[in-house]
């Protein structure tokens, strides 16, 4: 048996079964929802960051907002208030449509 430990979407278990396999599962309390959420953040940027291709990068940017949006559930984050904190911080420090890129900063 492969052992996961990780949080899955919910259809993973009837497709496991219909390939003919056997699987162990729980369900998890809020506590380790909250953690393997934010991993499951964690793993989907990596494999965003390693996405080659318009297609993938696609595909791996719909599970980063999925589980970003499963995190505003779990929060009870409204829409608004993202776009609110967005709009706060593109107004003071700005967004990043200069594309710099800052190689050093040193004290005067």
């Amino acid at each position: 048996m492969i052992t996961y430990n990780k949080l899955v979407r919910d259809n993973i278990i009837d497709k496991i079964h219909a390939s003919g396999w056997t699987e162990r599962h729980h369900i998890a309390d809020d506590e380790e929802f909250e953690y393997t959420l934010k991993k499951k953040l964690i793993e989907e940027a990596k494999e965003l960051d390693e996405a080659l291709g318009r297609e993938n990068i696609i595909n791996e940017l719909g599970d980063v907002i999925k589980i970003t949006e499963e995190l505003m559930k779990f929060y009870r984050i409204t829409s608004t208030e993202i776009k609110e904190i967005m709009q706060k911080k593109d107004e003071t420090v700005g967004g990043f449509d200069q594309r710099i890129i800052l190689e050093e900063a040193s004290e005067f």
